[in-house]
């Protein structure tokens, strides 16, 4: 039987195999929101720790293995993720439908009570 579930992680691919060094970043820290304008600025501010045993120009350079590379990515300051889930605007007036539709409702059940009791009441009688 074949397992279609996926829990565990994707090893990731070697990072210095991409080509593009915005490809790469994206790739090391899993962020595809990342657009090419702010890593640009991210890397021309050398905006990550510099605790690494790659300096930043050697970095950008193209220089280090893999894991030096990888690990000089994961201390950039990058912005948060951008998840595009808007809160829908609330309606502080809603329409006067709206606000009455309990009462209405109320009205509607009331009306279902009285009716049965309506019909057995004589018709008025006319004067003569």
């Amino acid at each position: 039987m074949i397992s279609h579930d996926r829990t565990g992680t994707r090893p990731l691919l070697h990072p210095c195999d991409n080509g593009s060094l915005s490809k790469e970043i994206r790739h090391v820290l899993r962020r595809p929101d990342l657009s090419d304008d702010i890593l640009r600025q991210i890397l021309a501010e050398h905006s990550f720790d510099g605790d690494t045993t790659l300096s930043a120009d050697a970095f950008l350079d193209g220089k280090g293995r893999a894991g030096e590379r990888a690990g000089v990515i994961r201390t950039m300051i990058v912005p948060p993720p951008l998840h595009c889930l808007d809160m829908p605007a609330h309606d502080l007036e809603p329409p006067l439908s709206r606000r009455l539709a309990p009462l209405a409702a109320l009205w509607e059940r009331l009306l279902h009570l009285v009716r049965p009791q309506m019909k057995r009441t004589p018709p008025p009688l006319r004067n003569r």
